[in-house]
Order: C-alpha cells, then sequence, then structure tokens
C-alpha cells in the first residue's frame, strides 16, 4: 500500500505566495503553534519580513502584514484569535491563508468564524486544501 506523502513546507509556501497576489518582499505573519519551519522557508524565499505569532499569546506590536498565514490552531477558540490577530495584522488590503489543518474541526461553521473576524472566504483551493481570506469589503 502506497502512501501519499504531503508536499514539502518549501513547495506549500510556493503555493501559498501563488495564491495572493504580493508585492516583492512581502511582509508575513505566520499564526500557529508550529511555525519555525514555515518562518524559515518563507525567509528563503524573499519574504522582507517574517513575524512568527502564537494564537494564545499576546502580540502587542501589532507589526503590519501583506499576509497572514494560519498553520495550525488548537480549538475554534484559538481560531476566532487567530483570524481577528491575522486581520489586525492584514488590515483590508492583505490577505490571510487559512490550513485545512487549522480549521479541520470546524469547517462548516468557518464562513461564520470569518464574517465574526471581518473576513469572507475569497477562495477555496481544494488539491491542497486551503482557503484564502480578505477582508469583507475588500472583494466586492
Amino acid at each position: 500500500m502506497s502512501s501519499i506523502e504531503p508536499p514539502s513546507i518549501e513547495t506549500s509556501v510556493d503555493r501559498v505566495l501563488a495564491m495572493a497576489p504580493l508585492a516583492a518582499a512581502p511582509h508575513v505573519a505566520v499564526i500557529g503553534r508550529h511555525t519555525l519551519s514555515f518562518v524559515l522557508a518563507l525567509m528563503r524565499h524573499g519574504c522582507g519580513c517574517v513575524r512568527s505569532l502564537r494564537p494564545d499569546a499576546a502580540a502587542p506590536d501589532c507589526e503590519t502584514a501583506d499576509l497572514a498565514w494560519i498553520v495550525d490552531v488548537q480549538d475554534e477558540r484559538e481560531l476566532d484569535d487567530a483570524l481577528h490577530a491575522a486581520h489586525r495584522r492584514t488590515g483590508d488590503k492583505g490577505r490571510i491563508v487559512l490550513e485545512d489543518a487549522a480549521c479541520r474541526h470546524c469547517l462548516a461553521t468557518m464562513p461564520q468564524h470569518a464574517a465574526k473576524a471581518g473576513l469572507e472566504v475569497v477562495s477555496f483551493d481544494r488539491a491542497h486544501r486551503r482557503l484564502l481570506l480578505a477582508a469583507l469589503h475588500t472583494s466586492r
């Protein structure tokens, strides 16, 4: 029996950066509990600034980001915290990518979680199970 290998972090970074049109050397916030490999891969891909945030910890600096990538959360409360933190960082023009692993337990209620954070789902990458979100008024 053969098993399907998940894509490498490098491949994931390529795909995520391709999902959201970004300027050269974008600023990226990676939100989750296990972010080091994502941060290092983004730095290797030429991101101008990469910040790692935990969904359960305060981040008082609130540096702006072109892209927020939510890679893993433990429950719906952490998802809500991560979505709010991502929206604060990206503002009205940035994009947010949500990994399947971060929303698997609440996929059915994801539109409500997004709306509560002032976001909406813009697209869904079925092959790699990622959601692209944006501020409510920017995608219309």
